[in-house]
């Protein structure tokens, strides 16, 4: 080997080198890049954390705490409506039941699409008989259509279907009040029927004023009313609501309208087969005098004690036998002597940190199962919601609505 050759083998050599050094700063340069954006990703992830944590506590606060006033409010309204004897008082009433109602209806519109926007909506889907969700629908809106002069009927089915009945019976829900809302002493038919195979639709069909062609790509769109409503008459968030539930859940929601005849709403989801032990349900019917609940025993138990005389004057007129108590001593000191409620009805959130779960469970460890067990709030954590279900015990949303109380407990009594 020729010295020409070892100098060409020892610049290639060195330059070998020198790449492989460079080679070595790229990789060390780029890997602690690498690891500079992940410690940045590591602490924007927590911080969203952190945030979205900070929502659900804040959306649970105002759950609580504007819910509580707005239901004490609401029953003391309702008893004013019943017991007025004057045609102007009556009238000022329904006016005050009815500005709580949009005021009620809005505060939840807006939590359920922060909670659909943030991703707080857990879904539990399981296959039951669609009755399970018809028949308390057909309780709540069947006074309420008594009330309002409305025409409601439900075709009762033997169907089953596989979906997270809480939230299927939100977006129904929304169709009937959307049909009620504009289509005044009209009327309403709720029925399910099959469709493609393996496959249900439930519809709302209504006789009201319709919606223009032009209106019906908008409708499920958020803040929209679509045309020919009062301004009184909420953002217009229930449809879209139902749009974002339908999308979780994996359903198709749709809609016909013929302007000055009528709307359907549907929403189109998996049929199920029935278990082999079910019993089909029959329709509940609510009796809008409320004989049904004469003496009814039912203990209520509130640490807001405006809460507790409008719950009390609104029962007792109804016909019920009431006992109130703020926590959970005075719960089980309502229980001495001969006094057993049919039903306990409790707010989740007490003083010092107690919850209403624990006075029914203490209820029943000092009078076993011979109660109904009803948990009332505004927080609907679904930690708290599966508690709640897993002790045997039911849930009622804040604000009360007198009506769909008085379904509940028709079904109770």
């Amino acid at each position: 080997m020729s010295f020409t050759d070892i100098t060409v083998f020892r610049e290639a050599e060195q330059s070998l080198k020198m790449a492989n050094e460079t080679l070595e700063e790229r990789v060390l340069q780029r890997t602690l890049e690498l690891e500079k954006l992940n410690k940045q990703l590591v602490t924007a992830t927590q911080r969203s954390e952190r945030e979205s944590q900070s929502k659900s506590r804040f959306l649970a606060a105002v759950s609580h705490d504007l819910m509580q006033p707005l239901n004490a409010a609401r029953l003391f309204a309702s008893s004013l409506s019943e017991v007025a004897k004057e045609a102007e008082v009556q009238k000022l009433a329904h006016h005050i039941e009815s500005a709580l109602g949009a005021a009620e209806d809005l505060i939840s519109d807006l939590l359920d699409i922060s909670r659909l926007e943030s991703g707080k909506i857990d879904l539990h889907p399981h296959s039951f008989a669609i009755m399970d969700v018809l028949s308390n629908l057909n309780a709540e809106f069947s006074a309420l259509a008594a009330k309002q002069g409305v025409q409601f009927s439900l075709v009762p089915s033997l169907l089953w279907v596989h979906s997270d009945p809480k939230l299927l019976r939100r977006v129904i829900q929304n169709f009937l009040t959307n049909a009620f809302r504009y289509n005044p002493n009209g009327k309403v038919i709720l029925g399910v029927r099959r469709v493609a195979t393996g496959q249900v639709r439930i519809d709302v069909w209504d006789n009201g004023i319709g919606i223009e062609q032009d209106k019906q790509q908008e409708i499920f769109e958020e803040f929209n009313r679509g045309g020919q409503v009062r301004s009184d008459q909420g953002l217009g968030l229930g449809l879209a609501i139902s749009k974002g539930i339908a999308h979780v859940l994996g359903h198709h929601i749709s809609m016909r309208s013929w302007p000055g005849q009528g709307s359907v709403f549907s929403i189109t989801l998996d049929r199920a087969q029935p278990m082999p032990s079910s019993l089909t349900q029959t329709v509940a019917m609510v009796n809008e005098k409320g004989s049904e609940l004469q003496h009814l025993r039912v203990l209520c138990v509130d640490n807001e004690p405006d809460i507790l005389v409008g719950m009390r004057d609104l029962l007792e007129r109804w016909g019920c036998e009431v006992k109130t108590a703020t926590d959970i001593h005075g719960s089980l000191k309502a229980l001495e002597g001969q006094w057993i409620p049919d039903v306990i009805l409790s707010d989740y959130r007490l003083d010092n940190g107690r919850t209403g779960l624990e006075v029914l469970q203490q209820c029943r460890l000092r009078l076993g199962d011979c109660f109904a067990g009803v948990i009332i709030s505004a927080d609907r954590n679904p930690d708290i919601l599966d508690g709640i279900e897993s002790s045997g015990f039911r849930f009622m949303a804040k604000p009360i609505k007198p009506l769909k109380l008085r379904a509940l407990l028709n079904s109770l009594s």
